[in-house]
């Protein structure tokens, strides 16, 4: 038993440690590159953005669909490319937080009694 909890404390010193090192290079970044939590008036002025189109796109979703071709059309293949970087990291974070949540990686657990097919 003194073996496992000698290598519970290891993984325990290793754990503490490393959140240390986590938070001391996030507070590094987070100084060296100006970064700051968003006013009040930035916040409503996204959101004030986000409404505004969203009306612009119910009341003329044809015009609004035009011009997302027309943007779509006028993009770089290196801005494609950025993209579609930007895309593929989502969607893994996405599966990552997905297989993390359900403790597995395909399907969901199954809890409660099993059903038994005949």
């Amino acid at each position: 038993i003194s073996q496992y909890i000698t290598k519970a404390q290891g993984f325990f010193n290793q754990a503490i440690y490393w959140t240390k090192v986590t938070v001391e290079v996030s507070k590094q970044i987070y100084i060296r590159e100006g970064l700051a939590p968003p006013s009040v008036a930035e916040i409503q002025q996204v959101y004030q953005g986000l409404y505004k189109k969203a009306l612009e796109f119910a009341a003329q979703p044809k015009t609004s669909a035009d011009g997302l071709i027309k943007v779509a059309k006028s993009l770089s293949k290196e801005e494609y490319l950025r993209f579609g970087a930007y895309f593929i990291q989502i969607v893994g974070l996405f599966s990552l937080g997905e297989i993390i949540g359900r403790r597995q990686i395909v399907g969901y657990p199954s809890f409660g009694p099993k059903e038994h097919h005949h």
